[in-house]
């Protein structure tokens, strides 16, 4: 697991409940990071690959989290629903905080 993701799997997890953001999905995401930030990357897109189309066009970034002195600021992007999201905020988190 991530650093950022791994110290903070908790506050992660508490904003995919409060924003119904699918936390499972969060969590078993590719990344990219650093040490002050993360970003979850959508799936690539299996239809592509099978056909050999798997590039080096960059992974769409579906939600930004930022270390900001000690506090985790959360960016969703455009691509966050699509990839992230669920109907049923029962199915956001894996338990309610």
């Amino acid at each position: 697991m991530y650093r950022i993701i791994k110290k903070h799997k908790d506050e992660i997890e508490k904003y995919c409940i409060i924003n119904n953001i699918s936390a499972d999905t969060v969590f078993s995401s590719s990344v990219s990071e650093d040490d002050e930030s993360v970003f979850i990357l959508a799936p690539i897109n299996p239809e592509r690959a099978k056909l050999g189309l798997a590039d080096n066009t960059p992974s769409t970034i579906t939600l930004k989290i930022f270390l900001e002195n000690g506090t985790l600021r959360f960016e969703q992007t455009e691509h966050t629903r699509k990839h992230l999201g669920v109907a049923d905020k029962a199915k956001a988190g894996r338990r309610v905080a």
